[in-house]
């Protein structure tokens, strides 16, 4: 469902640039899980930008569903259609409600089906508050809602436990299981050892490379 090929990167300019990937080649299957690890600065989340196509690789080759995308001219479509991403910051619109928030993302559904997938996440009682006035850890919760509610082919999760009591992290870890479940490729970023829990495969990034 994913695949990177040889994916650099890098920001600024000569001689003052820095490489924040170099030479990632990775794939995610239909129904598995992978779980990227490494320490802060290491890649994994420019990694996660590029496979979910709002960073572009200097050089290298991504396909979704077995579809090169670099070069597109509808890849903002192929985000809305089959990707879901979580951002470490919620990035939650704050005079909205959480139920509205949750159903900005989605395509036309019907908002009982969105109250229950709150539910799921332990959010019910407050999907009618505004967002502002929700945690943080809320918030985290509620942005892995936004992301899921359109059911993506490629879920793409950077670290979802942040922030969250063990709990709250178990709901997460539940509902990442429960996508897997479904058939959904899932690549999540995370220090979390939670994480290994719902993981079928464990990569390792450091300075920007797998190893």
């Amino acid at each position: 469902m994913l695949e990177l090929r040889g994916i650099c990167k890098s920001y600024g300019r000569p001689p003052r640039s820095v490489s924040v990937l170099d030479g990632v080649s990775l794939s995610v299957h239909s129904g598995e899980t992978v779980w990227l690890r490494g320490e802060s600065g290491s890649g994994k989340s420019s990694l996660l930008r590029v496979a979910g196509l709002l960073s572009s690789p200097d050089s290298g080759e991504v396909r979704v569903a077995g579809m090169k995308v670099d070069g597109l001219h509808d890849e903002a479509d192929l985000r809305r259609g089959m990707i879901g991403f979580v951002f470490q910051q919620s990035n939650l619109l704050p005079d909205l409600t959480v139920a509205e928030n949750v159903a900005i993302a989605g395509r036309e559904i019907p908002r009982h089906d969105i109250y229950l997938r709150l539910e799921r996440l332990g959010l019910k009682s407050i999907a009618d508050s505004p967002a502002k006035q929700i945690s943080g850890g809320e918030a985290q919760r509620v942005a892995f809602c936004r992301a899921t509610v359109n059911d993506p082919v490629l879920l793409l999760v950077d670290e979802p436990t942040s922030g969250l009591d063990a709990a709250n992290a178990a709901l997460v870890c539940e509902a990442l299981a429960s996508a897997r479940g479904r058939g959904r490729a899932i690549l999540v970023a995370s220090h979390d050892p939670l994480l290994a829990s719902v993981a079928d495969r464990v990569l390792v990034m450091s300075g920007g490379r797998l190893v």
